[in-house]
């Protein structure tokens, strides 16, 4: 198989980080992402999706840890502009599907397409195949009403797996389409899934575009507004009080400068040691900007141990220098590793803050500090207790994401067949649980269906109030209850 190409450069915008890529790169990366053995996603991101992920962490991370990323917003190729990393030009899903169903019927590549209404799947499929010849489309599916959570996901994607597709295109909705994809694009084995909203519905007419020239004058919206202004005007109007103040924050961040930086410089950590192995360390200094990145360095291959970050000398950093963190985040999530800055400087802290990256890692402000940091979260993070007979409580102590989804899954397997005999009820303490995402409340799913096969039920236990707003996000809050019992001692 074709290797994908190097990830292009990326700039930060209002908490979401954006490759800079033209509509024929965004092809070209799919071209050769739909050859792969792996299952990748792509996001398409314009303001309303924005606003959505500055206020969700999960749908932030979501986002955060796709293939790639594009702007669908002529605001947000503007405020590139501004802050210091102008994007190329916007990429909308409506302009990319129909390009991208005409290079899969030229390559023969089968698609999938899951969401909207019944009728209109049956009517994009026939126009599709008869407009892009060679192009089959070997799956239609419309999932029920009602939460994620409650479909039969794991039926969905065995029947996405076995139909050979190649490109899976997820007409749900943000947030619903990225929750999904997130969660299952693995499980489904198709190499690209996209997340296209009402892409199908300019394809079969339902929806008509905006002219050219609104398109390119960034008033689409309005378009889109006066079509449906009862739906659409409270959304445009959250949308612009979000990207006036979300602009300015950042703003504010960047025009803090060297008055922060300079007040904060210290001595920078010292290099690695040839001997040490328990660390990868790197040190950032000066003014991370535009065309002056080298006091930046990434890894100079995938890190096979924890990163700490020395930024104690940053003394500025706009959209480019965060895009620049964001591939160190990146980086480190792709090589199953963390991230942890030491003694950031106030730029740094400022500069991150404002765009809500600060959730992305840990910050401390020593050494030994961030060796105890990764002490308590190199850990195996959970434990089994029986507290009484037929029930048992599984602890977790670290957030429950995509990168510790097999060991969760392992615990909960494990405790579930070791006392299979009289289960009747299975507890899980969130007290130590700082965040929960769309993937691991797959996993939960999966055992608590495992449960009631059993005749058993799950109970969450001692979530705090903001795990418990992202658990009513995903609406887990309405298929598992909340234990109301004592806590083991």
């Amino acid at each position: 198989m074709n290797p994908l190409p190097l990830e292009p450069p990326l700039t930060v915008l209002l908490g979401l980080p954006f490759h800079d890529l033209s509509l024929d790169e965004t092809l070209a990366y799919c071209a050769t992402a739909m050859q792969s053995d792996h299952s990748r996603y792509l996001v398409t991101a314009n303001v309303d999706f924005t606003t959505q992920a500055y206020k969700d962490a999960d749908l932030r991370k979501i986002v955060f840890f796709a293939d790639r990323v594009v702007c669908d917003g002529m605001p947000l190729v503007w405020l590139s502009r501004w802050f210091g990393y102008p994007l190329r030009e916007r990429v909308t899903g409506s302009d990319m599907v129909p390009k991208l169903l005409e290079m899969c019927g030229v390559a023969s590549y089968p698609v999938y397409f899951f969401g909207s209404d019944r009728a209109t799947l049956d009517e994009a499929k026939g126009i599709v195949e008869a407009r892009y010849p060679g192009l089959r489309v070997v799956g239609i599916d419309s999932p029920p009403m009602g939460a994620v959570i409650e479909w039969d996901n794991e039926a969905l994607c065995a029947k996405m797996r076995a139909s050979g597709a190649r490109l899976l295109l997820v007409c749900l909705g943000c947030p619903k389409q990225e929750r999904w994809i997130w969660a299952h694009h693995r499980e489904t084995g198709i190499p690209l899934s996209i997340g296209v909203g009402a892409s199908l519905d300019f394809i079969t007419g339902k929806q008509k575009r905006a002219p050219r020239w609104m398109q390119h004058s960034g008033l689409e919206w309005f378009w889109r507004m006066s079509s449906s202004p009862a739906r659409l005007l409270a959304r445009y109007r959250k949308d612009f009080v979000f990207l006036l103040t979300a602009t300015c924050q950042q703003a504010h961040s960047q025009r803090r400068r060297k008055a922060l930086g300079e007040a904060t410089r210290r001595a920078p950590l010292p290099p690695a040691r040839p001997t040490d192995s328990a660390v990868t360390r790197l040190a950032w200094h000066g003014d991370l900007q535009q065309g002056s990145l080298d006091g930046a360095p990434l890894p100079s291959a995938a890190p096979s141990a924890p990163v700490l970050l020395d930024a104690s000398d940053v003394a500025f950093i706009d959209s480019a220098g965060l895009g620049q963190l964001a591939r160190l985040i990146r980086l480190c999530r792709a090589a199953a590793q963390v991230l942890v800055v030491v003694r950031p400087a106030a730029a740094f802290t400022a500069a991150v803050a404002a765009v809500r990256m600060d959730s992305l890692f840990a910050m401390v402000d020593s050494e030994p500090a961030a060796m105890a940091w990764l002490a308590t979260h190199q850990t195996s993070g959970g434990r089994l207790t029986l507290a009484d007979k037929g029930v048992v409580w599984v602890s977790f102590d670290r957030s429950l994401d995509a990168l510790y989804h097999d060991e969760m899954i392992g615990l909960l397997d494990t405790a579930i067949a070791t006392n299979a005999a009289d289960l009747h009820a299975l507890v899980v303490d969130l007290r130590a649980v700082g965040f929960i995402d769309s993937r691991a409340v797959g996993g939960l799913i999966r055992a608590w269906k495992t449960l009631l096969a059993m005749g058993g039920t799950m109970y969450l236990a001692g979530a705090s109030p903001a795990l418990c707003e992202i658990l009513g996000l995903l609406h887990l809050d309405k298929i598992l209850p909340a234990w109301e019992g004592e806590f083991p001692s």
